[in-house]
């Protein structure tokens, strides 16, 4: 029954793991989409400013769940303070979001005001850098990726000339495809069992 148990659990585990991959690797796809969009056809119709957006707006909710699951793995004290610096950041991020499609919808252009966009990501710096460590456990090297995400974020906000600022946001798009990817694996292979130790009867 006990076996059962720890079976029934580590199943759930991986289940968790899988839905945070996915989560993390729709934040990367969807925001590089709504990115890339503006890149290749910059001020086009209403139609594709607002597919632009929708994709953007999409991936940022995706980063919200994938920041809110991952921090069942955060295994430090430092690291838990990364993870609600982020979930901060991130929140920043939504109601970014929801101002420009408000913006959009209303005007048809998006917003001049950045300061929700800026602060957002100042915070996700701060969160990456500390929950990276926390995540040793989890992601094994994979650990490092919110580190490389942090990298792309200083230079996106300090740097803002073309491509410069855009090479940073792809970093950081990139850094959470792959984070989910390396979450998929690790729940694929599932958690490693633990020593059966026999004792003498």
């Amino acid at each position: 029954m006990t076996e059962f148990r720890q079976l029934k659990h580590q199943a759930l585990a991986s289940s968790r793991d899988s839905r945070t991959a996915v989560a993390a690797i729709l934040a990367g796809v969807l925001i590089f989409a709504g990115q890339t969009g503006e890149l290749v056809f910059g001020d086009g119709s209403d139609a594709l400013l607002a597919l632009e957006v929708t994709l953007w707006s999409l991936g940022v909710v995706a980063l919200v769940v994938a920041i809110w699951r991952l921090g069942r793995l955060v295994s430090t004290r430092t690291g838990r303070i990364g993870w609600r610096v982020a979930l901060a950041g991130v929140a920043l991020l939504g109601l970014f979001a929801v101002q420009v499609v408000i913006t959009v919808a209303v005007t048809g252009d998006v917003p001049g005001n950045f300061i929700l966009f800026g602060l957002g990501f100042l915070l996700l710096f701060v969160g990456h850098l500390l929950i990276a460590t926390g995540l040793r456990d989890a992601l094994g090297r994979a650990w490092l990726l919110p580190l490389v995400a942090a990298a792309g974020i200083i230079v996106a906000i300090t740097l803002n000339v073309d491509p410069i600022h855009d090479i940073g946001l792809f970093v950081f798009e990139g850094s959470w495809v792959a984070l989910g990817v390396a979450l998929l694996l690790g729940a694929e292979r599932g958690p490693r069992p633990e020593p059966r130790v026999s004792v003498p009867v």
